[in-house]
Protein backbone atom coordinates (compact mmCIF):
# COMPACT_ATOMS: atom_id res chain seq x y z
CA UNK A 1 0.00 0.00 0.00
CA UNK A 2 1.42 3.58 -0.84
CA UNK A 3 2.36 6.28 1.87
CA UNK A 4 0.49 9.42 2.08
CA UNK A 5 2.65 12.73 2.31
CA UNK A 6 0.67 15.70 3.52
CA UNK A 7 2.93 18.68 3.39
CA UNK A 8 2.40 22.12 4.76
CA UNK A 9 3.18 25.66 3.69
CA UNK A 10 6.59 26.95 4.22
CA UNK A 11 7.96 30.75 4.66
CA UNK A 12 10.96 31.57 3.33
CA UNK A 13 12.08 32.62 6.84
CA UNK A 14 11.79 29.38 8.19
CA UNK A 15 14.28 27.03 5.47
CA UNK A 16 17.32 27.09 7.21
CA UNK A 17 19.63 26.17 4.03
CA UNK A 18 23.12 26.74 6.64
CA UNK A 19 23.39 22.93 6.44
CA UNK A 20 24.89 22.91 2.77
CA UNK A 21 27.69 25.76 3.85
CA UNK A 22 30.93 23.62 3.82
CA UNK A 23 29.74 20.51 1.93
CA UNK A 24 30.51 19.68 -1.70
CA UNK A 25 28.35 18.16 -4.22
CA UNK A 26 29.69 14.76 -4.64
CA UNK A 27 27.57 13.51 -7.78
CA UNK A 28 25.37 15.51 -10.56
CA UNK A 29 22.78 12.62 -12.09
CA UNK A 30 20.42 13.22 -14.84
CA UNK A 31 17.12 11.12 -16.00
CA UNK A 32 16.51 11.98 -19.40
CA UNK A 33 14.16 14.34 -20.17
CA UNK A 34 14.09 15.52 -16.80
CA UNK A 35 14.88 15.87 -13.82
CA UNK A 36 18.71 16.35 -12.65
CA UNK A 37 20.14 15.69 -9.12
CA UNK A 38 22.89 17.15 -7.05
CA UNK A 39 23.92 14.77 -4.31
CA UNK A 40 25.63 15.52 -1.16
CA UNK A 41 26.89 12.11 -0.25
CA UNK A 42 23.88 10.00 0.76
CA UNK A 43 22.29 12.10 2.93
CA UNK A 44 20.81 15.25 0.91
CA UNK A 45 19.39 15.69 -2.46
CA UNK A 46 19.38 18.45 -5.04
CA UNK A 47 16.15 17.60 -7.54
CA UNK A 48 15.88 19.91 -10.07
CA UNK A 49 13.20 20.32 -13.10
CA UNK A 50 13.72 23.67 -13.87
CA UNK A 51 16.44 25.84 -15.32
CA UNK A 52 19.88 25.43 -13.65
CA UNK A 53 22.89 27.53 -14.58
CA UNK A 54 26.40 27.41 -13.39
CA UNK A 55 28.10 31.23 -13.09
CA UNK A 56 31.59 31.47 -12.83
CA UNK A 57 32.76 34.96 -11.94
CA UNK A 58 29.47 36.32 -12.70
CA UNK A 59 29.60 34.54 -16.39
CA UNK A 60 27.33 31.45 -17.64
CA UNK A 61 29.68 28.68 -17.78
CA UNK A 62 26.82 25.86 -18.38
CA UNK A 63 23.39 25.42 -18.41
CA UNK A 64 21.06 22.50 -18.25
CA UNK A 65 20.17 23.31 -22.11
CA UNK A 66 23.43 23.26 -23.38
CA UNK A 67 23.12 19.44 -22.79
CA UNK A 68 23.24 17.15 -25.71
CA UNK A 69 24.26 20.36 -28.17
CA UNK A 70 27.47 20.99 -29.93
CA UNK A 71 27.51 24.74 -30.62
CA UNK A 72 30.47 23.67 -33.39
CA UNK A 73 32.43 22.02 -30.63
CA UNK A 74 34.06 18.46 -31.46
CA UNK A 75 31.43 16.95 -29.48
CA UNK A 76 28.12 17.54 -28.12
CA UNK A 77 28.06 18.96 -24.67
CA UNK A 78 28.00 16.49 -21.91
CA UNK A 79 26.12 18.65 -18.77
CA UNK A 80 26.62 16.07 -16.40
CA UNK A 81 30.04 15.76 -16.77
CA UNK A 82 30.88 19.05 -17.16
CA UNK A 83 28.61 20.55 -14.27
CA UNK A 84 30.13 17.26 -11.87
CA UNK A 85 33.84 18.83 -13.33
CA UNK A 86 33.11 22.23 -12.49
CA UNK A 87 31.72 21.33 -8.84
CA UNK A 88 34.33 19.02 -7.82
CA UNK A 89 35.62 19.40 -4.51
CA UNK A 90 34.27 23.20 -4.27
CA UNK A 91 33.04 24.14 -0.56
CA UNK A 92 29.52 25.66 0.01
CA UNK A 93 29.95 28.86 1.12
CA UNK A 94 26.61 30.20 1.37
CA UNK A 95 23.12 29.49 0.00
CA UNK A 96 19.88 31.23 -0.63
CA UNK A 97 16.17 31.53 -1.98
CA UNK A 98 15.07 34.49 -3.80
CA UNK A 99 12.33 35.83 -1.81
CA UNK A 100 9.03 35.18 -4.16
CA UNK A 101 10.22 33.39 -6.76
CA UNK A 102 11.81 30.14 -5.08
CA UNK A 103 15.11 30.70 -6.62
CA UNK A 104 17.81 28.87 -5.18
CA UNK A 105 21.45 30.56 -5.04
CA UNK A 106 24.19 28.13 -4.12
CA UNK A 107 27.70 29.54 -3.90
CA UNK A 108 30.74 27.78 -4.28
CA UNK A 109 34.82 28.27 -3.24
CA UNK A 110 36.02 29.94 -6.22
CA UNK A 111 33.64 32.17 -7.20
CA UNK A 112 31.11 29.95 -9.17
CA UNK A 113 27.54 30.31 -8.53
CA UNK A 114 24.59 27.05 -9.27
CA UNK A 115 21.41 29.22 -9.81
CA UNK A 116 18.25 26.71 -10.07
CA UNK A 117 15.49 29.55 -11.54
CA UNK A 118 12.01 28.65 -10.84
CA UNK A 119 10.19 29.04 -14.28
CA UNK A 120 6.59 27.98 -13.76
CA UNK A 121 3.49 29.43 -12.66
CA UNK A 122 1.96 26.28 -12.06
CA UNK A 123 4.85 23.62 -12.22
CA UNK A 124 7.19 22.40 -9.17
CA UNK A 125 10.78 23.38 -10.14
CA UNK A 126 13.37 21.65 -7.69
CA UNK A 127 12.85 19.25 -4.31
CA UNK A 128 15.16 19.68 -1.90
CA UNK A 129 16.28 16.65 0.99
CA UNK A 130 18.04 17.78 3.77
CA UNK A 131 20.29 15.84 6.21
CA UNK A 132 17.49 14.98 8.67
CA UNK A 133 15.00 13.40 5.63
CA UNK A 134 13.24 16.82 5.94
CA UNK A 135 12.29 17.64 2.20
CA UNK A 136 11.20 20.77 0.82
CA UNK A 137 9.48 21.91 -2.47
CA UNK A 138 9.53 24.91 -4.93
CA UNK A 139 5.83 24.85 -5.85
CA UNK A 140 4.46 27.18 -9.10
CA UNK A 141 4.59 30.59 -8.78
CA UNK A 142 7.26 30.39 -6.09
CA UNK A 143 5.38 28.85 -3.06
CA UNK A 144 7.37 26.57 -0.58
CA UNK A 145 5.60 23.25 1.26
CA UNK A 146 7.82 21.05 3.21
CA UNK A 147 7.18 17.88 5.28
CA UNK A 148 9.50 15.50 7.37
CA UNK A 149 9.29 11.70 7.65
CA UNK A 150 7.47 9.16 9.12
CA UNK A 151 8.93 7.94 12.52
Amino acid sequence: MGQFIYSSVVAYKDMDLSWMVGRVITQVLFYDPTPWDFLFGSEAQLRVDCLWRILEDGRIVLTREDHGHQFGLPAPVDAVAKSAELLAGRRITAAQLREGTADMVIEFSGGLLLEVIQNSLGYESWQLRDPSGTSYVAQGGGQLSTWKPDG
